[in-house]
C-alpha cells in the first residue's frame, strides 16, 4: 500500500477538482488511478516474488544456503528468502520511480501505445 501512495503522490497524480461539477469524474478518475496502481504494483511484485522463489530453489543447494545464511535449508526459509527478494525489489522499483520525472510517470501511467508504428 505504501508503494502505491508514495507512486501516486510522487508523480502527483491524484486529481483535484477545480469545480463542484467535476467532482464525481475526479473521484472516478482517483479510483482508477488507485486501483490501476495497486493492480500494477501487486502483479509485479508477484512475478518478481515467483522468479526469486523459482531462482532460489534452482541455484540454492543446502550446503549452499547454509554457507551463505548461516541457517539449515528449508522450504520456509527459501519462501522466507523470495519474500524479501521481492520485497526489497519492488521498494527499489518505487524509489527508482520516484526520481522520474512526473511527466514520464504520468505519461506511462495514463497513455497507451498504439499498434500503428
Amino acid at each position: 500500500m505504501a508503494v502505491e501512495v508514495s507512486l501516486i503522490v510522487g508523480a502527483k497524480l491524484w486529481e483535484r477538482p477545480r469545480r463542484k461539477a467535476e467532482r464525481e469524474q475526479v473521484m472516478l478518475f482517483n479510483v482508477a488511478t488507485a486501483l490501476t496502481m495497486t493492480i500494477g504494483v501487486s502483479v509485479f511484485y508477484l512475478a518478481v516474488f515467483l522468479l526469486a522463489l523459482a531462482a532460489a530453489f534452482l541455484l540454492l543447494d543446502g550446503h549452499s544456503f547454509q554457507q551463505l545464511s548461516d541457517q539449515s535449508w528449508s522450504i520456509g526459509k527459501i519462501v522466507e528468502s523470495a519474500w524479501m527478494t521481492a520485497s526489497l525489489a519492488t521498494l527499489g522499483g518505487a524509489v527508482g520511480a520516484g526520481l522520474e520525472e512526473d511527466d514520464i510517470t504520468r505519461a506511462a501511467a495514463y497513455t497507451r501505445e498504439s499498434d500503428e508504428g
